[in-house]
This record gives C-alpha cells, structure tokens and sequence, in this order.
C-alpha cells in the first residue's frame, strides 16, 4: 500500500476540525496528516489536538509566511511529507470517505501520471452543495486537460489533486501573487504526462466569508496573477501531436483562444467587481490592447448603469 501524506497548511479555526475529521474518516487507511500552523493568532493546536491519531504531525512556523507568499508556504510545508503522492488540504474544505481509496486505485491504474483528480463539490458556509463539477473522461492527455480546462468544463482549486510526491517536490507549485491561478498553473504543469479523473464528486470546496477569493482587498493581485498566468500559458509551447484527436485538442487550446478567455476572465471575475475608484488596476494587464481597455470600461459602465436602476 503507497503512503499518501495529506499536506495542511493551516491558519483559520472555523472550518479546521471539519477539514481534520474528512480525513481521519477516509477508508484508505495508509496515510498521514501534517498540518503546518502558520503562525496563526488562533488556538489551532488545540483544535489538532482534540484527535487523538498517531497518523497526525503538528507544525508551527515561527513567523506568518502565508501572509507574504502563500505559494511559498505550500512549497515549504511539503517538505515535511514522506508519503509516495501528496495532497495540498486547506483548512476548510472537506473530503469524502473514498476519496483517497478512489485516487490511490486510479494511480494504481495509471502509473505514468503525476496527476489524479477528483470531481468536486462547491459548498457554503452551512455546508450546503451550491455547485457541481463538469464531467471529463478518466483519462486526459495534458491537451486534452487543458482544453476542459479552458472551457472551464471543471472547477479549479488546489487540494481536490493528489500529486506524485516525487514530481511536486521537483517541480514545486508555481507562484502567482496570493496563489491566484496557482492552482491551475501546477496542476497544468503536473498533467505532463496526463491525468486521471474520478467519476464522483469526492471533495468539497467550501466558498465563505472568510476565504481569501472572497476578499475584495486582493482584487489587485488577482489582477496581476491573471496577466501572469495568461502569459505563462501562452508561453507553454506543447508540440503539435501527431494524432488526430490529441491534435484536435492542441488545435483548441491555441494562442487566440487563450487570448480570449483571458479577456472573458478579466471581465467576469475581476473587472465587474472594482470600484470606480480602482478601475485604473487594468492597467496591469499588458496582454490587453487599448481597444480592448476601452471595451471594458463600457461594459463596466454599461452593468452598472443596469444594476444602480435594479434593472
């Protein structure tokens, strides 16, 4: 039985003995936990040490590094792990019992791949289901990946991926400002050698309050991390496969299309929700034309015109 070392990187209370208990209940029982406080001003350590498990290593850094690069804080924590695959938990979101004994089957079955996923759950603060994962083959090829994923055909997060320890400790989560688009950059990156995907939902992503995408405060960084991941795929260069689906795929996800689903993300998940007051922040996107600019303002004038008249 392969090890799998379930990564915590830990700093809010609320949802943490939830998080903890989705794992300790998995039905695959070769795991271990680390949970690595980042110098939380809560009492976490109390929290951990309310379960009684053998299987559970607690960390505390001295100093907030979170805070200043969460990527870094990932990329530190996974230092601790000695399992054969890692998986990136968060402090509020949630597994289901099978999901490890799933994954752990599927890189049984897949042994070339550095990448298994599971479908995935959106949740609210009252751990209720408020979204759904789209449906992809078993298998993608990382063509294939990418374009389901450019079509945001499945959601993006981070700890619904069970990594072979082996590939992320060599090729580390890749940085963007606050983590914005990390997840999708590594997974991307991790699908090399294509991934695999469960056919359940087996992990919840919980949206709430006080989840760092919520906060308005990072809609700057957002920004930036958009413009710098955009760049990033648009400086993947895959080669142009010889067969005839994967070149379907590859044919897909090219320079134009990119193009525009930046353009499309910039407006629905970020420009819409700036102030007046800030919407001169575009102008980090240097993959943007003016023409494309001016088309944007118009929209934002144009949606809040409608939205201050209840229309």
């Amino acid at each position: 039985m392969c090890l799998v070392s379930f990564v915590l990187p830990a700093y809010k209370a609320p949802y943490l003995s939830q998080a903890i208990a989705s794992i300790i209940e998995q039905s695959y029982t070769n795991w271990e936990l680390i949970i690595v406080d980042d110098a939380s001003p809560e009492d976490l350590r109390s929290i951990v040490n309310s379960f009684d498990d053998p299987r559970i290593r607690y960390y505390r850094n001295t100093e907030n590094i979170g805070g200043k690069n969460l990527v870094q804080q990932w990329n530190l924590s996974i230092g601790y792990a000695s399992g054969d695959y890692i998986v990136l938990a968060a402090d509020d979101d949630t597994y289901h019992p099978d999901f490890l004994e799933t994954c752990v089957k599927l890189a049984q079955s897949y042994p070339q791949v550095d990448l298994i996923r599971a479908q995935v759950g959106i949740i609210n603060e009252e751990n209720n289901l408020v979204g759904i994962d789209g449906l992809i083959p078993e298998y993608c090829s990382k063509h294939a990946f990418l374009y389901y994923w450019l079509r945001a055909t499945i959601l993006t997060c981070i700890g619904n991926y069970m990594f072979k320890s082996i590939a992320i400790k060599e090729k580390k989560f890749v940085y963007f400002p606050s983590a914005f688009c990390s997840d999708a950059a590594t997974s991307i990156l991790l699908s090399a050698n294509g991934m695999v995907n469960t056919k359940e939902m087996l992990f919840n992503f919980r949206i709430s309050t006080i989840h760092l995408s919520s906060s308005k405060t990072q809609l700057d960084n957002k920004l930036k991390a958009n413009t710098l991941f955009y760049q990033w795929l648009l400086d993947l260069n895959y080669e142009v496969p010889k067969d005839a689906i994967e070149h379907f795929f590859y044919r897909g996800n090219n320079r134009s299309y990119i193009y525009g689903k930046c353009l499309y993300d910039y407006y629905n998940q970020v420009i819409k929700y700036l102030p007046w007051s800030k919407f001169y922040a575009i102008r980090y996107c240097k993959l943007l034309s003016k023409k494309d600019k001016v088309v944007m303002l118009f929209r934002f004038c144009f949606d809040s015109l409608f939205k201050n008249n209840g229309l």
